[in-house]
């Protein structure tokens, strides 16, 4: 797949905020974009600062203010490949992963569709099986499921109308649903992509099949011998770890239109290679779970009570958790943040306490512990005193 990075893609994205209007925001990576339909002309946009000066809050107001909650948008990027069919641990007479996932959507989303604006995007194609057309996913600004508010009944349905086949291109498919984002800028509303996969990534023919590590070729554990690979034509059945490692990386880095990633694991940890990529790809995306050891890495499901307790968790956070304040002080300034009145520290770590996670807006979140005592405070309670170090800001 081709892709078009650097100066003009942040140009386009900069053409694509002022589209929008006053409010918006948009994207850095965009492969292909001028294939797309109805693509603004962005060769005398303007940078991607003079944007920025639009579009952000003052710099710094002294004051305390009481901090409005952020509407959310997640956008769900499910992993219907083969794998999916089979029983999580591999254990005969259990519920294959695909009936696993559909469960544990089926008890969670409707307690937060009322708060979170569910999409989805399902991989491969529907119709796709195990030939190499599986993984063709045309980059283009569609999804299955738009974000809406009650959207449960219509995820759960594609789980009922369609069964696991076919390849992996995980890479394709988070670039795709970052890219509708982008086509579809909402200042007002962070924006999140959840992804839940239960193997390696694949299908890059640039991979060389001579020497790559070969995704389920046979063997054990999820990633198989690698033999196989070796008599393909091209590496689409090679791990393709590094490319959507950067890829994840970049979308949640952008400057512009920053999309963290949230990384769901329904595998055992019997290859060292899968939970290496899915931690990377976890810590890539900005939102890793942090182990009570201090590690980072990914939602790992080896039950489906952990499964259940990984999309709480995680809708916990974007809809409950995160949090605008009008006032962003620099780094010479001050802010303290309370919840009913109790001083709850900053935390970078994210462990328990609270961070910025999109500074450049004033979206601040809670974490861990943290992220429990504000839910139970109410979020009218959570406030911000906020010291600048001239008094303008």
């Amino acid at each position: 797949m081709q892709r078009r990075m650097g100066a003009r893609a942040l140009r386009l994205g900069a053409a694509l905020a002022l589209a929008a209007g006053c409010g918006a925001r948009t994207g850095l990576t965009l492969p292909d974009a001028t294939t797309l339909p109805d693509v603004p002309d962005a060769s005398d946009a303007p940078d991607v600062g003079d944007v920025r000066d639009v579009l952000l809050p003052p710099r710094c107001i002294p004051g305390r203010f009481t901090l409005t909650q952020r509407g959310a948008d997640m956008m769900l990027v499910i992993d219907r490949s083969g794998s999916m069919g089979q029983s999580l641990g591999g254990s005969r007479g259990s519920p294959a992963k695909w009936a696993l996932l559909r469960d544990a959507l089926s008890s969670t989303l409707p307690a937060f569709q009322d708060r979170i604006r569910v999409g989805a995007l399902f991989f491969p194609q529907e119709g796709a099986d195990t030939r190499v057309s599986a993984c063709e996913l045309p980059n283009i600004p569609s999804v299955d499921i738009r974000p809406a508010y009650g959207a449960a009944t219509q995820v759960l349905g594609v789980f009922a109308g369609t069964e696991p086949g076919g390849s992996t291109p995980t890479a394709a498919a988070l670039l795709r649903a970052y890219n509708y984002f982008v086509r579809n800028p909402d200042r007002a509303r962070a924006r999140y992509l959840v992804l839940a996969t239960d193997g390696g990534p694949n299908c890059n023919a640039s991979l060389v099949a001579a020497s790559c590590v070969c995704v389920g070729a046979g063997g054990t554990g999820p990633f198989g011998g690698g033999a196989s690979c070796r008599r393909d034509a091209d590496g689409r059945r090679c791990l393709d770890n590094e490319r959507t490692v950067r890829d994840i990386a970049e979308l949640a880095a952008n400057p512009v239109a920053s999309v963290p990633t949230f990384v769901i694991g329904l595998a055992d940890e019997t290859d060292p290679n899968y939970a290496a990529t899915l931690t990377a790809m976890a810590v890539a995306g900005g939102r890793p779970f942090m182990a009570p050891s201090g590690a980072r890495t990914y939602y790992n499901v080896e039950r489906a009570e952990d499964l259940t307790r990984a999309f709480t968790t995680i809708q916990d956070t974007v809809s409950r958790c995160s949090f605008v304040t009008p006032s962003r002080p620099e780094e010479t300034g001050s802010i303290a943040i309370t919840a009913a009145g109790e001083t709850v520290p900053a935390d970078p770590t994210r462990r328990d306490g609270w961070d910025w996670t999109d500074r450049a807006f004033g979206e601040l979140t809670f974490f861990g512990p943290a992220c429990a005592r504000v839910i139970a405070s109410r979020a009218t309670q959570v406030q911000a005193t906020v010291g600048c170090a001239d008094d303008g800001g």
